[in-house]
């Protein structure tokens, strides 16, 4: 059940988080995904785990969508710095690292499906982004491309870190 409602926590603070840069109110995202992490987090059971996650996933997650930025294959709407990617999305990095351990804890041994799904899942939801008027695709194909890969490997990766952080994390317990 508590893999559930972080599915579902995640799916909400994304619609958030999209329809409010849509719509030039972005600063909604930073409320919802505060909500969400300091609930997931008082729940979790592997608390600094979930901590670290966060912060090496907004650090690395805005880093890539910074790239994309300033390759000028997306554009972000609702943007106050021309070289860095928004806060919003750095709200969405934080909101799927919370996901790791817990409603995507079914792939936290299976890397391979892990990365295809991550090839499929990624650009279609930043496509939907771009439906949804928060990004716009300058090089569409490009862009969703470079998504696709750098999520195809980044997320393993990610995965692979909370795997090694939540095992360290239960024998000191």
């Amino acid at each position: 059940m508590a893999n559930i409602l972080n599915f579902v926590a995640f799916q909400l603070v994304w619609f958030i988080a999209i329809f409010s840069a849509a719509s030039n109110k972005s600063f909604l995202a930073i409320p919802a995904v505060l909500f969400f992490a300091v609930v997931q987090i008082f729940y979790s059971r592997c608390k600094l785990t979930d901590l670290t996650l966060v912060l090496i996933g907004f650090v690395i997650g805005m880093t890539i969508d910074s790239i994309w930025l300033n390759l000028h294959w997306i554009d972000y709407s609702d943007i106050y710095f021309s070289s860095v990617a928004p806060l919003w999305i750095g709200c969405l990095w934080i909101n799927f690292m919370l996901t790791l351990n817990h409603s995507m804890s079914w792939l936290n041994h299976r890397l391979l499906w892990l990365s295809v799904l991550s090839l499929i899942a990624a650009p279609l939801s930043y496509y939907a982004g771009a439906r949804a008027g928060a990004i716009i695709l300058n090089e569409p194909l490009l862009a969703l491309i470079a998504v696709a890969l750098s999520w195809a490997i980044w997320i393993p990766v990610a995965m692979h870190i909370a795997n090694r952080l939540r095992n360290k994390e239960e024998s000191t317990s």
